[in-house]
Formats: C-alpha cells, sequence, structure tokens
C-alpha cells in the first residue's frame, strides 16, 4: 500500500494529494487548492482472456487536473494515466520492467512531443 499522502510536482509546484479512499482494488488521492484540484486514482483488475488464451492483470493510474476558471480564464482540464499488464501466471517483475523502459524513455522532451500528436 502507497502513502496516505503524495506529492506530485506539477509545473514546478509540489502538490500532496491525500489518501480519500482504499480497499482491496485501489486507492483515491485529491489535492483541492484555491486555483486548482488534482485527483489519483489507482486501479487494479483483471481482463477477459485474450485470444492466446491469456488472462492479464491490469494495473492503473489515472491522474486529473482542473485548473479553476477565472475571470479572464477558462476552466482546464488535463488528464494522464499509466496501465501496465501482464499475465496473470507470470512474474509481475516482467511487467514492471517493460514500464519502467517506457517511464525512462518519457523525458520531458519525449513527454512533450507526445502531447503535440508526436510519433
Amino acid at each position: 500500500m502507497f502513502a496516505n499522502t503524495i506529492t506530485m510536482t506539477i509545473d514546478g509546484v509540489g502538490k500532496v494529494l491525500n489518501r480519500v479512499n482504499q480497499d482491496s482494488f485501489g486507492s483515491e488521492y485529491q489535492f483541492a487548492g484555491t486555483t486548482d484540484s488534482v485527483v489519483m486514482k489507482i486501479r487494479h483488475s483483471s481482463d477477459k482472456m485474450d485470444k492466446d488464451g491469456v488472462i492479464m492483470k491490469r494495473h492503473n493510474v489515472l491522474m486529473e487536473r482542473i485548473v479553476f476558471p477565472t475571470a479572464t480564464a477558462l476552466m482546464q482540464k488535463q488528464t494522464a494515466t499509466l496501465t501496465i499488464r501482464g499475465g496473470t501466471f507470470e512474474s509481475p517483475t516482467l511487467a514492471a520492467s517493460l514500464a519502467s523502459a517506457l517511464v525512462s524513455w518519457g523525458t520531458p522532451t519525449v513527454i512533450s512531443g507526445l502531447s503535440v500528436g508526436e510519433n
């Protein structure tokens, strides 16, 4: 289980997200500030059997940020997700290793390129 608080740095500012819900299949964390709010949801599930006969375990993280509207700016909303999947009877370290490689590749330059449709 992760800590009761998780600090996420967004635009150079640390946002402390507090756990508001936790069960055996996931957790939810929230930050509510004066100018924005951030929600992060962690969920665990199993997919249905695929065409190869493999049932995949799925681990998802969804983060959503809402920047509140002002007199001069409209509301802004962004989301980011991370999904890790691995076969039910495989070592979880295999999927974690693949995900770690992808996260390492995702430098700020790569992320910026992806956000504008670069491929």
